[in-house]
């Protein structure tokens, strides 16, 4: 009877890993002692992607042969920069304001030899409010970002909003632009992000 059902286990794992991947995905089998952070390092691809690519809820609890999708990296980044030099028509524009008013003290791109797909406000302000209208896709804490939340909007828009102290809203929970949706830490810095899809944009590049 046991050795059945492992032929049988065998049998369905073998069939799963011939499955051809979406295009423009690789598969990767999470393997024990991987975390979300160290498979995003391996594959050179932001976190906060993996979390939505794979509608994964809790970050911290990946199990051993939990099947991944990993985006192909494409040399993208550089050219985002240069969009709005460039006259480049950007996707699809949802309106985004900044959810907090403050000083980028972190900017997006490449700095000191890392890129970053994001960027750092420093602010005064005590609330956090929605860059745009949309759902509540994901919260929770994020490694260095710490408590973290991801807005899913129209027309493939995320927004992450990290070192946040508090939540105010909910998993799945519907929010409108300007909505409080948590506050901020006590050194007043606020992580943002603006992804179309699975690709970064400077968030200078939308938000008024």
């Amino acid at each position: 009877m046991i050795k059945n059902f492992l032929i049988l286990f065998l049998g369905l794992a073998g069939i799963s890993a011939c499955i051809p991947p979406p295009a423009g995905y690789r598969w990767y089998y999470v393997r024990r002692g991987d975390t979300l952070y160290s498979i995003s390092r391996k594959y050179r691809v932001n976190v906060f992607t993996l979390i939505s690519e794979n509608n994964i809820k809790n970050p911290s609890l990946i199990y051993p042969g939990t099947r991944l999708k990993i985006p192909v990296k494409k040399k993208h980044l550089k050219k985002h920069v240069n969009q709005k030099k460039s006259g480049k028509k950007l996707p699809k524009n949802v309106k985004f304001i900044w959810p907090v008013k403050g000083k980028i003290v972190r900017k997006f791109g490449k700095d000191h030899m890392k890129r970053y797909i994001g960027v750092v406000l420093k602010t005064d302000e005590k609330v956090i409010k929605a860059s745009a209208t949309g759902k509540v896709s994901f919260l929770g804490p994020v490694g260095e970002y710490g408590n973290t939340i991801i807005l899913k909007h129209p027309s493939g828009y995320h927004t992450v909003y990290g070192f946040v102290k508090d939540f105010f809203v909910k998993n799945g929970e519907m929010v409108v632009q300007g909505q409080k949706i948590a506050s901020v830490a006590s050194d007043g810095r606020v992580y943002f992000e603006i992804r179309h899809k699975t690709k970064p944009y400077n968030p200078v590049l939308f938000c008024d």
